[in-house]
């Protein structure tokens, strides 16, 4: 046997254990490290999508202003967008914005929750009362029909394309009783009164009862301020009808009707209280477009088979008022007093007294009146002009000055047919003379009013006049866009005092529920986003907190000059969402202008979680006004900078177009822009 001496190293053990342990240690400490520097890693990851598709969204961005601005309908562009990671998605009910415009000096207009889905608005002009507050739906937005429920009372319709801005591409698709038609720019059609029109463009119609009527015609684009227009296309019935443009101005009128053309220049004669008028009767063997343009503002008056009523707009751009022009042609005038002291109106070499609470009626023109008159009033009245004996007529409310309100003066020689909202906030009163007459044609989103009458400092909440889409799934509200029960878009008209007249209109504001296109992402926070709003790139990156990548366009200058095209993006209703590779299709369906006149406030809102952020931005160069540096908040002392200013008092999501004083030359247009969202086939 061979013996061995075997021993143990205690040395070696030791160093084998030890080595162990320290590559343990190593492992737990590179782990450690690993662990903690995941945020960091995750971070550089996040700023690379963020940065990535900032990148391509600012691509996306110059194509959608691209058609916004200069686009005309039709016009379309593709973009591709690849997400690094993280997904593609619509938010619709998160985003949106609204415009406010006062049109007479140092007044002011605020809203606030117009857009919250639900019934209730909030809305803030101090500085006169608040008579009434006009709400319409503007019905922007793909796969939103404009829907028109003719009168009862009617018997046919001859409508024809609304012309605007631009024209859209191809025929209008009109359906009435399941059956469709196709309907060009400039061409005329006639339906039965008997039920619901839908029609994918906005229509110019009038209502037929009998074979005669008149009717104060709807400008193509009306001046806020006074209802008067510059360019009209209505559709004219065959027969015999007689025309009359008038307005307090020298007129320039171009006419087009039947294969006809012609232009007319009339001087307004120097004599007091004579206005100017235009007039031509024409005998048509069939339904027309007529078509005029004139140089100033003015009314266009449609008289057709020598019979028929209509309101008379006053000089504020409402029905009641103590400032009227009266057109030159022959018939009656009917002046309602509702007031307690009685009237006394009065013309050039004439006048009346009309008792309180009385109606008095006058015959049209007085002796030696060659032309339209200016009409005075020493209290509010209404004005109606008639001829013969039959006619249709929507009588203004007492309260709101508009066509629905709730306190009416009605004529009991009339018919009086009532018709009252589901919530009954307004109401609205149609009156029947004879067996013939004619009314202008109204969607179903047009203006309905709502009786205020308040003077406060402070916020005035009312109601909106569509039911509440507050907590209802998301379906539901894009459906109650479509069908009209809630509106998506919404045209906001402030009546009220200014001056010695009770029922201006003193300013407008354009809301809009606007679509946002976002890419979600997350690092070590979820949640976060880059997203397209409004013509804005923005993102909450990396901390949650709102940041402006790319700021909404605007043109400014020179001088108290502000423009604005709001790009109103919307997917249609076969887009999808994903994580792939995305393709956007994008097709401008209408370019209209909201406003192009003379403003004196102009004030801009954002909903959402970047409003706070978009008006800081916007006011970026108002760092370098040293009145501002002097005097922080003193508007009436910044007189070195023009342009936007957040007021924190009013709300930091909300700024002012400030010009020192100065009017502003105001210019708002609207492009609807329809996108579909597709994934890029392999």
């Amino acid at each position: 046997m061979i013996s061995s001496n075997l021993h143990r190293d205690e040395e070696a053990v030791s160093a084998a254990v030890a080595t162990v342990l320290l590559f343990g240690g190593v492992i737990s400490i590179i782990g450690i490290m690993l662990l903690s520097m995941m945020p960091v890693i995750q971070e550089l990851e996040g700023s690379l999508k963020r940065n990535d598709m900032q990148a391509q969204m600012e691509i996306m961005g110059h194509e959608v202003t691209l058609l916004s601005e200069s686009g005309v309908p039709g016009d379309s562009s593709e973009v591709e967008l690849i997400p690094v990671d993280g997904e593609l998605r619509w938010d619709r009910l998160r985003g949106g914005m609204w415009y406010s415009a006062s049109w007479y000096q140092d007044d002011t207009f605020r809203i606030q929750g117009a857009l919250d889905l639900d019934r209730n608005i909030d809305i803030r002009h101090a500085e006169s009362n608040v008579q009434a507050i006009c709400y319409e739906d503007m019905r922007l937005g793909p796969d939103r029909p404009f829907i028109f429920t003719p009168n009862s009372e009617t018997e046919s319709v001859i409508v024809t394309p609304k012309h605007g801005l631009t024209i859209p591409l191809g025929p209008v698709i009109i359906e009435q009783d399941g059956i469709e038609y196709s309907l060009s720019i400039g061409e005329v059609l006639r339906l039965d009164s008997d039920s619901q029109i839908r029609s994918s463009h906005d229509l110019i119609g009038l209502q037929m009862k009998g074979e005669s009527g008149s009717v104060l015609a709807t400008p193509t684009k009306d001046n806020p301020a006074t209802g008067k227009g510059q360019h009209w296309a209505v559709p004219l019935p065959s027969g015999e009808s007689t025309i009359e443009v008038f307005a307090d101005d020298d007129l320039l009128v171009q006419w087009d009707l039947a294969g006809e053309s012609g232009d007319e220049a009339i001087v307004q004669s120097s004599a007091v209280r004579i206005a100017n008028s235009w007039t031509k009767s024409v005998n048509l063997t069939e339904d027309s477009i007529l078509e005029i343009i004139t140089d100033v503002d003015a009314h266009l008056l449609i008289s057709h088979g020598n019979q028929g009523r209509v309101s008379l707009l006053g000089e504020e751009g409402n029905f009641v008022s103590k400032y009227f022009l009266a057109p030159h042609s022959e018939g009656n005038l009917t002046i309602s007093n509702p007031n307690e002291n009685a009237a006394t109106i009065t013309w050039k070499n004439g006048g009346v007294s009309i008792p309180a609470n009385q109606v008095g009626v006058v015959t049209w023109p007085p002796l030696n009146m060659e032309s339209a008159a200016t009409i005075e009033s020493s209290e509010n009245v209404q004005i109606e002009w008639s001829v013969g004996d039959s006619g249709l007529l929507m009588l203004p409310a007492f309260d709101t000055g508009q066509v629905t309100g709730l306190d009416f003066m009605e004529d009991d020689s009339q018919t009086i047919m009532n018709y009252t909202s589901e919530f009954e906030d307004y109401s609205m009163k149609l009156g029947m003379d004879g067996n013939s007459g004619i009314l202008a044609l109204e969607d179903e989103g047009a203006m309905r009013c709502i009786a205020i009458n308040q003077t406060a400092s402070g916020w005035i909440s009312t109601t909106l006049p569509w039911k509440s889409m507050n907590g209802i799934p998301e379906g539901q509200i894009i459906n109650s866009w479509r069908e009209g029960p809630h509106p998506a878009s919404i045209e906001i008209t402030l009546i009220g005092t200014e001056g010695d007249s009770t029922h201006a209109n003193l300013a407008t504001a354009w809301a809009f529920h606007i679509s946002r296109l976002t890419y979600e992402f997350d690092t070590s926070i979820t949640g976060l986003e880059v997203a397209w709003s409004a013509g804005a790139i923005v993102t909450n990156h990396p901390e949650l907190n709102p940041a402006i990548l790319v700021g909404p366009t605007d043109r400014q200058g020179p001088g108290p000059r502000f423009s604005a095209t709001v790009p109103s993006l919307h997917p249609t209703k076969t887009s999808v969402t994903g994580s792939g590779n995305m393709n956007l299709d994008i097709e401008l369906t209408m370019r209209e202008s909201l406003a192009s006149t003379t403003a004196h406030d102009v004030r801009r809102g954002w909903v959402g979680p970047y409003g706070d952020a978009i008006a800081a931005w916007s006011s970026n160069n108002l760092d370098s006004s040293e009145d501002w540096i002097v005097n922080p908040g003193r508007l009436d002392l910044l007189n070195d900078y023009v342009g936007w200013v957040p007021i924190p008092s009013h709300g930091p999501s909300e700024a002012v177009w400030h010009t020192g004083g100065q009017p502003i030359q105001f210019n708002l247009q609207i492009s609807s822009l329809d996108v579909h969202l597709s994934e890029v086939s392999s």
